[in-house]
């Protein structure tokens, strides 16, 4: 997501972790792990991370799916998922500049 769009994340008053500044060279593994124990949200652009995470099954995915990966657009995008708040639990949510559409996670 890089580290504007977690600085401008934190500015909105969400409660953010940076993988960058806090958890560099974690496996894909160990983050999901993580997200599960503390009950965040992976907010990703890689839908490689996407779909390993389907098969380990975290609490809640966003997947920023953006034909203009721009800041401003990451931001709005991530914010417009997070108003969802429980509607996110046990779905990836996979947003783009114009709808958003939630996949259950588990089986």
């Amino acid at each position: 997501m890089g580290l504007r769009v977690y600085e401008l994340l934190r500015k909105e008053g969400l409660n953010v972790q940076s993988v960058l500044l806090e958890f560099r060279g974690c496996g894909a593994a160990k983050i999901i792990e993580m997200t599960k124990h503390h009950g965040k949200v992976i907010v990703t652009m890689d839908k490689d991370f996407g779909h390993l995470a389907i098969s380990q099954n975290p609490p809640r995915i966003i997947l920023l799916r953006h034909k203009d990966p721009k800041i401003p657009n990451r931001v709005i995008a991530t914010l417009r998922a997070v108003r969802l708040r429980e509607g996110l639990c046990g779905h990836i949510t996979v947003v783009t500049e114009t709808i958003i559409r939630r996949r259950p996670l588990a089986p």
